[in-house]
This record gives C-alpha cells, sequence and structure tokens, in this order.
C-alpha cells in the first residue's frame, strides 16, 4: 500500500519522484523497493526526488546517493521544504529546485553545456578494472583502490575515489569534478595533482588548469554538477 503512495512521473531531463511524509529511512526503503521493482525503467536514468517535509542530513544523503549508484541510477535533483535536507543536498552539490523547460532556450545553458556530450556509467569500478573513455565522462560510483580510470576529457564522478585517475587532455577548459577523494591520486595532463588532507576532508572537489598550473578546490556547498 505504501508504495502506491510514491508518485512518479517524466520531467524534462528525467523522472521524478515524490515520496509520502514518511521517516527518511522509510522514504529511502520505499524508494529503493520501488527501483528495484521496476529496474528496466529506472536503470541508467537520472531521478529529481521530492522528500517533502522530511529531514535529511548529509551522512544519509550520501548513503542514500550511493545505493542508488549501486542500482544503476543518478540522483540528479532533491527537492524539499525543509531546511535542514535542502542544505545537506547543497553540501554534496545537488540542485534544489528544477530548471524551468519554458526558459530553456531564453537562457543561457551554463549548466547543460558543462555536462553535454558525457558518456555516464552508473556503476563502480571493479577492483582491478582500468576503465577508458575517449571524451567526457560521468561516473556514478566509486574508483576503488586497485582500480584505474583513463578519460581523454573531461570527468564528474559521484562517488568516492581510492584509485587512479588519469586526465589525458591539453585542453585548459577541461575539468574533473569528485564527489569525495579517499587515498586515491589524480594526474592531470601527466602530472600529479596535489590534494591537500584538508581538502580530502570535503565532500565536493574541482581540479582544473589553471593559469600558475593545476588548481584543486573546494565546491562546497556549491554544485559539483
Amino acid at each position: 500500500m505504501q508504495q502506491a503512495e510514491i508518485q512518479v512521473r517524466g520531467i524534462h531531463g528525467g523522472v521524478l519522484i515524490t515520496l509520502p511524509a514518511q521517516s527518511w529511512y522509510q522514504q529511502r526503503d520505499l524508494l529503493i523497493g520501488r527501483i528495484q521493482m521496476q529496474e528496466r525503467f529506472f536503470k541508467g536514468g537520472r531521478i529529481a526526488l521530492d522528500v517533502g517535509s522530511t529531514e535529511w542530513n548529509e551522512e544519509q544523503l550520501l548513503k542514500l546517493l550511493k545505493a542508488l549508484s549501486d542500482e544503476g541510477v543518478c540522483l540528479w535533483t532533491v527537492l524539499s521544504t525543509s531546511e535542514m535536507t535542502r542544505e545537506a543536498a547543497e553540501y554534496h552539490g545537488f540542485p534544489t529546485s528544477l530548471p524551468d523547460p519554458n526558459k530553456k532556450e531564453a537562457e543561457p545553458q551554463e549548466a547543460e553545456d558543462q555536462v553535454s556530450g558525457f558518456v555516464c556509467l552508473s556503476r563502480s569500478l571493479e577492483d582491478d578494472e582500468h576503465f577508458q573513455c575517449d571524451g567526457n565522462l560521468l561516473l556514478v560510483g566509486d574508483v576503488p583502490a586497485g582500480a584505474r580510470l583513463e578519460v581523454k576529457g573531461s570527468l564528474v564522478l559521484w562517488g568516492t575515489l581510492f584509485g587512479l585517475i588519469e586526465i589525458d587532455t591539453s585542453d585548459p577548459d577541461r575539468f574533473v569534478r569528485l564527489l569525495k577523494i579517499d587515498k586515491g591520486r589524480v594526474m592531470f595532463a601527466g602530472l600529479e595533482v596535489e590534494v591537500s588532507p584538508k581538502l580530502r576532508k570535503h565532500n565536493g572537489l574541482v581540479i582544473i588548469q589553471g593559469a600558475d598550473g593545476v588548481e584543486v578546490s573546494s565546491l562546497k556547498p556549491g554544485r559539483l554538477i
């Protein structure tokens, strides 16, 4: 009966899922259960999640992101009337409102341009996997300690970096955006990027080629995408 209360409808850019007014863990279980019931429908897609007034903290949202990643689903937007939930969403780089489809052509599409042309890989890499992408990559998952990810373009990683990332590009407009880096390493245009212990504690990092070399900064509480 509870699963019937979940509302699912298509919107511009993905699917909007509205959850009933329950505790965060009940909402989580309902959502994961619904996705598993309709795996073919949701797998590989993007969802905007409306949790209403339910309060979610940063840790709970991060665990939800990883659970959705395991199901092959990309969490795109978090909608809520709870200030705590909105702040937690922004901390992890999630937008907290839907774009206005009527303004798509009238306004600059800076955010859309940043992720256009990205290949989406909705899974974590295997422990000893060497994955190569000849263009831009959006990876929804983790890069484990023994894995190597080679990208000839920009990278957005919705997960934790434990292994090695190599960005093989001379384009100054390319970037790397990471949700979390643990003991992982990043090679950017042939040079190893130094990530300070302080920055490794942050969620949401961006790496770019600046005027004085490779620059690493925190996006908290900005947007990963």
